[in-house]
């Protein structure tokens, strides 16, 4: 199953202006060579919003380089790193050229800017990637979909959602992924940590970055590896990790204040590395 950009796009569209991205990408913030827009602040979306400093927005082949760049009033940006601000493709640069347009005439609030999160992120590496790979198996071992509830309602639930994504990384990844119902977790054989993190040992900083970005937001590595390869939409991906809550809610009802905001936060934090992955294919 594939999913669909336009899905993409209006979740982002919706929601990015409201929420910031992902805690864990702390070491991403922003920053151009004209004006620092947040350089040393642990997470972008506590960063106060900077008086608009640009009129135009572009983009640009780099010179001597293989890539495209995003520039205000004709000069490139630049990473948080002060390097360069290189993207792979131009359909990505067209996306991350259109958060700096979005921003209001006078103000820009990074918070609003996941893309620019995730393209300084793998741009200037404040992990390196044996860091997000070592990190990505010990989430392995509290995996969403490998740790289940013991019996009831909620666990045929798991069962049914949970089992044909399980089977499919199982095959994908050759490795046996323990399922448990134990409140500690479900620990992982060395063996299974040790192919997960060989297989993503193969994938370049921009899919890592994305991966890691997922895998964080859903509270499974596995599920983030699903959405990667394409074998799951976002919304379905978002379902999934919801599963308990949105029991809850059906049985309880919605907190205002509370699961509206976990629904839109999830919502924003999947479908901005999401249309990542969209974007490095085009």
């Amino acid at each position: 199953m594939a999913f669909r950009s336009c899905q993409i796009t209006t979740a982002l569209e919706s929601l990015c202006r409201s929420l910031g991205p992902p805690a864990h990408l702390g070491a991403a913030y922003y920053a151009t060579g004209a004006v620092d827009l947040g350089a040393g602040v642990s997470n972008p979306a506590h960063a106060a919003p900077k008086n608009r400093f640009y009129k135009t927005v572009g983009i640009q082949e780099a010179e001597g380089k293989t890539g495209f760049e995003v520039t205000l009033d004709g000069k490139p940006l630049r990473s948080p790193a002060r390097k360069d601000f290189i993207l792979p493709t131009k359909s990505l640069a067209l996306a991350i050229a259109a958060e700096w347009e979005w921003q209001d005439s006078k103000r820009v609030r990074p918070f609003t800017m996941p893309m620019m999160t995730l393209a300084s992120t793998a741009i200037d590496q404040p992990r390196t990637s044996q860091q997000i790979i070592a990190t990505l198996a010990e989430w392995l071992h509290t995996d969403a979909l490998c740790c289940r509830e013991t019996d009831g309602p909620v666990a045929d639930l798991q069962a049914l959602v949970f089992n044909p994504i399980l089977e499919w990384a199982r095959k994908e990844l050759d490795a046996d992924f323990v399922v448990s119902e134990s409140i500690l977790g479900a620990p992982q054989p060395a063996e299974v940590v040790s192919r997960v993190s060989q297989s993503f040992e193969d994938l370049d900083t921009w899919h890592l970055t994305a991966l890691d970005a997922m895998a964080g937001a859903c509270r499974s590595v596995i599920l983030g590896f699903a959405l990667l390869k394409g074998q799951l939409r976002v919304k379905d991906a978002i379902a999934a990790a919801r599963l308990e809550e949105d029991v809850q809610i059906q049985e309880w009802g919605l907190v205002e204040g509370g699961h509206d905001i976990d629904i839109a936060d999830i919502n924003v934090r999947m479908a901005a590395p999401a249309l990542l992955l969209h974007h490095l294919r085009r």
